[in-house]
């Protein structure tokens, strides 16, 4: 698994204006390295697009990480055919845990 810590410190400071923009909805954020650019999606619609196994994980982790104020951050590597995913607690700033899909 590719480490992606470089290329989320790089976005940091726009994963954070993004979170803090719609962070009462709690968006998905998702980081395109390919395109180099930050996105925040509603979070239903990004997850009901992702693979069935996949989708039945990330609901789950993504419930129990909304319901302590943490954010959901994708990574997209679109070279790689990765979509990884880090788990921030919204005090702490530091990844909690990692789904890895390849859809």
């Amino acid at each position: 698994m590719k480490d992606y810590s470089n290329d989320i410190a790089e976005y940091w400071s726009t994963t954070i204006q993004a979170w803090q923009e719609f962070g009462d909805r709690h968006p998905i954020i998702e980081c395109d390295v390919e395109e180099r650019r930050v996105y925040a999606y509603p979070a239903m619609d990004y997850i009901n697009s992702l693979s069935e196994k996949t989708r039945a994980k990330t609901l789950r982790q993504y419930k129990k990480l909304t319901a302590a104020g943490g954010m959901m951050l994708f990574i997209k590597d679109p070279k790689r055919q990765i979509l990884q995913s880090q788990v921030f607690d919204a005090n702490e700033i530091t990844p909690q845990d990692e789904v890895e899909s390849q859809d």
